[in-house]
């Protein structure tokens, strides 16, 4: 792929705007002639990109450009590609011909650092500050844009400065305001099958680099099983995010993903005794018409023969 250079490039004046405005968390380009935004209102479409629109060629040319500076590149064989932007944004890609439309864009506003704790008037929020800096192990539910990852970086920032935190993710986004936070990231493979390193690789080399804290960005693969296994061998205080529409759904997807990871050979009384010893908390987030909130707390309280005990707090 051709290097390209931020400088010199031209953009229509409302993605440039769209990109400046801290209200938008959402950005998503279907192709030259379409755009969405999301200002924690749901999904608008955005008129002036049909005024403006961009070019096919410039369009291409701020992709090829922001990946360049985010250290990415794309290759045609693996028309798919995610990265961390310097404007503050997670960006994924979609190239023809797998896109109808042209090339497809979306961009999450990612948290920022910042002092001010952006969960902490919300009535459940107390609860999870005092599991967390007490060393349980959270998992936080809920659905794609519904603040589980701000949540968990403010979560984070509560931690004592002593505490040495490490962070697995795909794509960077946790940003808590704690000055001993490290974030690693996994790598897809390359165009000839080689260079991969996974969330699972991840964790068990963050299992020798002294954590105080295991972060999980999210909760999809093999990695789960591996984490459930740590925090049963004498790690605690982990954080993941998982995508659940409600702290049981959140359970059985764990219970899949960890069937899954060891290929059907570890039955499910084993998998819930790790899970009913390794996790003490979920927590359920939702985003909803007058922002985003913790909709209910459960915990975990062990486990009688093949069912694991919960108790929502109020």
């Amino acid at each position: 792929m051709e290097r390209a250079s931020m400088k010199n490039l031209t953009v229509p004046t409302w993605f440039q705007k769209a990109l400046e405005n801290p209200e938008i968390t959402d950005l998503l380009l279907n192709g030259i002639h379409q755009a969405y935004i999301d200002q924690g209102k749901g999904l608008e479409p955005l008129p002036e990109s049909t005024i403006d629109p961009f070019t096919e060629t410039s369009l291409r040319d701020w992709v090829i450009a922001s990946l360049s500076e985010a250290g990415k590149s794309w290759d045609a064989k693996y028309p798919f590609i995610d990265a961390s932007l310097r404007s503050g944004h997670r960006l994924h890609v979609t190239f023809p011909p797998i896109s109808r439309k042209g090339i497809l864009i979306s961009l999450r506003r990612l948290p920022q650092v910042s002092p001010t704790k952006r969960w902490e008037h919300a009535p459940l929020y107390p609860w999870l500050v005092q599991a967390v800096c007490r060393g349980d192990s959270i998992i936080l539910s809920g659905a794609t844009g519904s603040g589980k990852t701000t949540l968990a970086s403010d979560l984070l920032s509560e931690l004592p400065k002593e505490e040495r935190i490490i962070a697995l993710e795909d794509t960077s986004e946790l940003n808590p305001h704690h000055p001993h936070f490290l974030s690693l990231v996994s790598r897809p493979a390359n165009a000839e099958g080689y260079g991969e390193i996974t969330l699972r690789t991840l964790l068990r080399q963050t299992l020798r680099m002294r954590p105080d804290r295991i972060v999980l960005g999210e909760c999809r693969g093999d990695e789960v099983l591996e984490l459930l296994q740590a925090l049963n061998t004498g790690h605690q205080g982990a954080l993941a995010t998982l995508h659940a529409n409600s702290p049981k759904d959140a359970l059985r997807r764990i219970e899949l993903l960890c069937i899954l990871a060891s290929q059907g050979a570890l039955p499910i009384r084993a998998i819930r005794e790790l899970l009913s010893v390794g996790i003490q908390w979920i927590a359920q987030v939702k985003k909803e018409s007058q922002g985003r909130t913790i909709t209910e707390v459960w915990k975990i309280e062990g486990r009688e023969e093949d069912t694991i005990l919960m108790r929502k707090m109020l």
